[in-house]
C-alpha cells in the first residue's frame, strides 16, 4: 500500500471518532495522540519510531507486536467508535452497526484480541462501567501509556487512555522532589506519570479490583521506591498521611464533595487539580468559590483545562488551584 493511501485509511479512522489530524497528530478536545505511518513501499521496519503513540503499518510491515495497527489493502470496514486499551477493544457506541461486522472490522484493522461492546455508564460506588463481551474471553491487558505499563481489566476497575494527554499535562507542572497525593487513583496512571520527577507519591484507592492492579502496577514499572498506594476511603486514610505539594482529584463526579479534605493535606502554596463536570468555567469557578468560602481557605486558579465531554451541554474540566493559607 503507498503512504498517502495508508495515510488516508488512519485519517478516515480517527475522523469517524472526532479527532483532526494535524501535523502528525490525532487531536480532539483532552486527546492529542502522536502518529507514526509507515508504509512498507517507503519505509522499513528499523525505521518505526515506537515512541509515538499509535503506530499504524501495512501487510508488508506488519511485525506482530500488540502496539502496532496493521490496514490489510483489501479491507474496507465501516468502523463504530471505539478505544484501544491495551489489546482490549472497547466499542463505545454502534451506532446502529451489526455487532459481528463492527468486531470483524476492529480485528482487521487493530491488534484486538477481546472486543467489548459498551452497556452503561460509569455507576456504582466504584465507578466501573457495564460491557458486553462480542469477542475474545481475556479482559484483563496491559495498555502502555507514555512508557508506563498500565495492566487493568475495564470490567472490574475504570480506566481510559482518552484523558493520557491530560494527565500528561498536570504531570509535566510537577517540580522535581514535590511530595504528591493521588485521590481516587485508580489503577495508577497519574501516580506514574508524576513519579517520573516527584520525590514521592501517595495513591489512595477505595475500589478493591483497583488497588490490587494499582500495587501490580508499582511492581511492573518498578516504582516501589517512589510510588506508596493506599486500599481505602480517602476520608478514612488521607488525614493519617502528611502534608503535599500537589494533591490531584480526578474523579469529576464528586471531587468537589473532598475539596475540604484535599485543602488540609496540601501545604501553603501547594497545588490541587480539581475535576469536575460543568456547561463553562464559569459555572465550575462559582462552584470552587462557594466551597472555598465554606473551608474559609484563599485560593487562586493558575491554571484550567477542557479533557473531555459528558454530554453536548457539560464538559469535564480542570481547575488548577494555588492554595493559600
Amino acid at each position: 500500500m503507498d503512504q498517502e493511501k495508508l495515510e488516508e485509511k488512519v485519517r478516515e479512522v480517527f475522523e469517524r471518532e472526532g479527532f483532526r489530524i494535524k501535523d502528525g497528530k490525532a487531536v480532539k478536545p483532552g486527546v492529542e495522540l502522536e502518529l507514526g505511518i509507515y508504509s512498507s513501499e517507503e519505509f522499513d521496519r528499523k525505521d518505526i519510531d515506537f515512541s509515538k503513540d499509535r503506530i499504524f503499518v501495512d501487510e508488508g510491515l506488519d511485525l506482530k507486536r500488540d502496539d502496532v495497527y496493521v490496514f490489510e489493502e483489501e479491507k474496507n470496514f465501516d468502523l463504530p467508535s471505539f478505544e484501544m486499551i491495551g489489546a482490549v477493544a472497547v466499542i463505545n457506541d454502534l451506532a446502529g452497526r451489526d455487532e459481528a461486522e463492527a468486531v470483524e472490522g476492529i480485528l482487521a484493522n487493530s491488534n484486538a484480541e477481546t472486543v467489548l461492546l459498551k452497556t452503561g455508564r460509569l455507576s456504582g460506588e466504584y465507578r466501573v462501567g457495564s460491557y458486553k463481551l462480542l469477542h475474545g474471553e481475556n479482559t484483563e491487558t496491559i495498555h502502555k501509556e507514555h512508557g508506563n505499563r498500565i495492566k487493568v481489566d475495564p470490567t472490574k476497575a475504570y480506566y481510559s487512555e482518552r484523558f493520557s494527554t491530560e494527565r500528561k499535562r498536570v504531570a509535566d507542572n510537577v517540580e522535581q522532589g514535590e511530595n504528591v497525593l493521588v485521590m481516587f487513583a485508580g489503577v495508577g496512571p497519574f501516580a506514574f506519570l508524576c513519579a517520573e520527577k516527584a520525590g514521592k507519591v501517595v495513591a489512595v484507592e477505595k475500589n478493591p479490583e483497583a488497588c490490587k492492579y494499582l500495587k501490580e502496577n508499582i511492581k511492573l514499572n518498578k516504582m516501589q521506591e517512589i510510588v506508596e498506594a493506599f486500599c481505602g476511603d480517602v476520608r478514612d486514610v488521607v488525614p493519617d498521611l502528611e502534608s503535599f505539594d500537589r494533591v490531584i482529584m480526578p474523579l469529576p463526579e464528586k471531587a468537589v464533595d473532598f475539596l475540604d479534605l484535599a485543602v488540609e493535606s496540601c501545604k501553603p502554596g501547594g497545588i490541587i487539580h480539581l475535576y469536575g463536570f460543568a456547561e463553562s468555567f464559569d459555572d465550575f469557578e462559582e462552584i470552587l468559590d462557594s466551597e472555598m468560602k465554606e473551608i474559609s481557605t484563599g485560593y487562586e486558579i493558575v491554571d484550567k483545562a477542557v479533557c473531555g465531554d459528558k454530554s453536548p451541554s457539560e464538559s469535564r474540566m480542570c481547575l488548577d488551584v494555588r492554595i493559600e493559607k
